[in-house]
């Protein structure tokens, strides 16, 4: 019989692989934002090959770039021209989901369905001079000075933060993650998002304090936007939620919708694998797609959400769609 039994296995794990290399046929290709030589490349290659490593048969899978590096036009093109037939792949980019969020004209994609298998994703902290505005030992003051990139970016999150806070708050825009670092040894703005590896300790050389935390539970961590968001409304608390995710995703490797389930389980069993071995080998905050999949619910999230994030940056920044 146990012998019976492991050639009885042997045969379904063959079915198995045969069902998923039917679906997946020998190559597919993963659509990332151009280009070809950039930012997102190098994560790419290694997410291919990882990918590639652990599926349950060979697949060549090849790189195309497509689009600027906000990834808004890759995305588009995934939309409209792949098939879910388990042959093409996207990396979606935080940033393209955030223009999404916005309601930027040229976003054309509509990700209800993608199917997510690994994300790389990084903290992100609100950091401030003293301690957090709102706690009642601080003494009362002029406005938070925060800095921003510009007012339809992400970084809009931390206006929002204190503004649910009940903390005035007066938005710098035109700074970038190192101009915004200047600018706050400088004293010229009293916070600052920190997204990246270590926050605390970056937050420590700065000489400013932790406020605000919106990522997963760390050690020494402050509190989360979750928790301080907890009195809110639920799509107020999504709508922030959305807006610092699109921060906290570097990226994110799609399937599209409808993709066969044979395909689409082989697929997300390699991420899982390859999440586990970048974890384990590097460090790196790899994503796997249990994980993944909480990650791109937060970053598009329901329609009242969007409209609430929307309504807000439009009153309190003057964004409009462009």
């Amino acid at each position: 019989m146990t012998a019976r039994r492991a050639l009885l296995s042997g045969f379904a794990a063959m079915a198995a692989a045969s069902a998923a290399r039917g679906q997946t046929g020998d190559s597919a290709t993963l659509l990332i934002p151009g280009p070809e030589t950039g930012g997102f490349a190098v994560f790419a290659t290694r997410t291919a090959a990882g990918l590639a490593r652990h599926m349950p048969h060979a697949v060549a899978l090849r790189i195309e770039a497509i689009g600027g590096p906000d990834g808004v036009t890759v995305a588009n093109r995934f939309a409209t021209t792949d098939a879910p037939d388990g042959r093409s792949m996207l990396l979606l980019t935080g940033a393209a989901a955030h223009a999404r969020l916005v309601g930027e004209t040229r976003v054309r994609f509509e990700p209800s369905g993608w199917l997510p298998v690994v994300a790389l994703a990084e903290p992100v902290w609100l950091v401030g001079r003293g301690g957090r505005p709102d706690a009642p030992s601080r003494s009362a003051g002029g406005p938070v000075r925060v800095a921003i990139g510009a007012p339809d970016q992400a970084e809009a999150v931390a206006v929002f933060t204190l503004d649910l806070l009940g903390v005035p708050a007066l938005p710098v825009p035109g700074l970038g993650p190192e101009a915004a670092e200047a600018a706050f040894q400088a004293g010229r703005v009293d916070a600052l998002l920190l997204a990246g590896p270590a926050p605390g300790a970056r937050a420590a050389v700065l000489g400013a304090e932790p406020w605000v935390r919106y990522d997963a539970v760390v050690d020494n961590a402050p509190p989360a936007f979750a928790d301080l968001a907890g009195q809110v409304p639920a799509s107020l608390r999504a709508a922030g939620q959305a807006a610092a995710g699109g921060l906290r995703t570097r990226a994110m490797v799609l399937l599209p919708a409808l993709t066969p389930s044979d395909a689409a389980a082989a697929w997300r069993r390699a991420g899982m694998r390859f999440a586990e071995e970048e974890t384990r080998e590097t460090g790196a905050r790899i994503l796997g797609p249990v994980e993944a999949a909480a990650l791109f619910a937060t970053i598009c999230p329901a329609p009242e959400a969007i409209t609430v994030w929307r309504d807000w940056a439009h009153r309190r920044l003057g964004v409009r769609p462009t």
